[in-house]
């Protein structure tokens, strides 16, 4: 196996900037939401590179699954995308793996967000100031909802988990890498009275919101300012069953662990790279993500470049 490119899935938003697809030389507007690393039914990225290209990573995953997860089960796959918002996202929750499964037939849904670029002052939903489920049932019958959602203000390099049961929203002026369970089950809490391209409101899905949501839940950023250090520095941000996360700012040279055990997917967040395996030279981009299969020995990140580590424990 070996280190696999694979092609971006773009979603068209209501909410959406068009800081990603600038960022990326493309003329396409509107589209809030890329997937970038996906095995999931909803979005099925195709492999770009190697003995692989023009299969779908769900396809190879099927046919090679210890090859390619080693350990993990395609149920424990990440799924990596950007969130891309001029304006702010629905308020929203995410269902627990046991009620995703008997409900939507799907996974539950923990996720993290990393802040590549954020406008000044911009600001994401990270909880509630109430624990009380009446509370909030009360601010929905009186259209009190924003009274009560908990702000954080973010800027580049923030990180922040989501658990499943917490209501969250990215914020407007905000682009996001999101990391987390192989999972496309949403529902929407708040809306802002947001109309549709004909005039209705979008649906919300408040009795399984308020089956799912644990009010009590909240989470603080973990701040990771850019240094100029000489040295390779690491830092590990999340470390869940669900998935871990560690952050590495390159300097020179970093070589990924091999483990036959796991997978991992490398989100490149700060500025273009190489990637090396065995003799061969990978150009890594700003914005790119590369899935890498378990087993891939001897692959190393060479530049100056932030990148995402993300992989299941």
């Amino acid at each position: 196996m070996y280190p696999m490119k694979l092609k971006p899935i773009y979603d068209k938003t209501i909410w959406a900037n068009d800081r990603l697809t600038t960022m990326r030389g493309m003329e396409e507007k509107g589209m809030g939401t890329c997937w970038e690393i996906s095995a999931h039914p909803y979005a099925k990225n195709v492999i770009l590179n190697g003995e692989y290209a023009g299969k779908t990573l769900d396809e190879v995953i099927q046919a090679n699954p210890q090859s390619i997860l080693g350990e993990k089960q395609l149920h424990q796959m990440l799924r990596l995308a950007y969130l891309d918002a001029r304006e702010d996202l629905s308020i929203q929750v995410h269902p627990y793996d046991e009620y995703a499964r008997a409900h939507e037939n799907d996974e539950g849904k923990t996720e993290s967000w990393y802040i590549l670029e954020a406008d000044k002052g911009a600001t994401l939903v990270a909880g509630t100031t109430a624990s009380d489920a009446a509370v909030i049932k009360a601010a929905v019958e009186n259209d009190q909802v924003e009274d009560y959602v908990r702000k954080v203000e973010v800027e580049a390099g923030d990180f922040v988990c989501i658990d499943a049961g917490m209501l969250h929203a990215l914020g407007k002026g905000i682009l996001a890498l999101e990391i987390g369970q192989n999972s496309n089950t949403t529902y929407r809490f708040y809306d802002y009275h947001r109309q549709d391209a004909n005039g209705r409101e979008r649906e919300l899905h408040i009795d399984k919101s308020f089956d799912v949501a644990d009010f009590g839940l909240h989470c603080n950023k973990v701040a990771t300012p850019f240094t100029d250090a000489d040295t390779t520095q690491e830092k590990l941000l999340v470390d869940r069953r669900e998935f871990s996360v560690r952050l590495v700012d390159v300097a020179g040279s970093y070589v990924l662990p091999q483990d036959e055990k796991r997978f991992y997917c490398l989100s490149n967040v700060s500025a273009d790279c190489v990637l090396r395996y065995q003799g061969e030279e990978l150009p890594f981009a700003f914005t790119e993500n590369i899935f890498v299969p378990a087993g891939c020995a001897d692959i190393e990140i060479c530049g100056k470049a932030r990148i995402l580590v993300s992989f299941v424990r």
